[in-house]
């Protein structure tokens, strides 16, 4: 698993302080899928939450920190390595369970594993 994220050309370890991505668009890997959510901040660096709708069809999932390939700070964006359809595809994120349930992140991981980055 890669620690470190590029940013703007240098290594860093940028997703340590979610708080500061929050409103970032996120760029999947075939184009925009959605927005770093405020809930990133209560979720720990090896997540984000991203919001993949608008307001009348939104749904939240949570986006492990491997995912990221770097981090564009001029436009703003996060770009990840996985595709759209499998991001949306995702288990919503249930801010409850991420608490009382150990298997919870684990489980979110699993998904993500299933494909290969592109």
């Amino acid at each position: 698993m890669n620690d470190s994220v590029q940013v703007s050309g240098t290594t860093s370890e940028h997703l340590a302080a979610p708080d500061r991505l929050i409103g970032y668009a996120v760029e999947a890997s075939d184009g925009p899928i959605g927005t770093v959510d405020p809930y990133s901040q209560e979720v720990g660096a090896e997540h984000l939450v991203v919001d993949t709708g608008g307001p009348l069809l939104s749904k939240k999932v949570l986006l492990p920190r491997w995912t990221v390939a770097h981090v564009d700070e001029v436009n703003r964006t996060v770009h990840v390595t996985h595709a759209q359809d499998r991001i949306k595809a995702a288990p919503r994120f249930d801010r409850d369970m991420r608490v009382t349930d150990p298997g919870y992140r684990a489980q979110i991981d699993d998904h993500y594993r299933g494909e290969p980055a592109h």
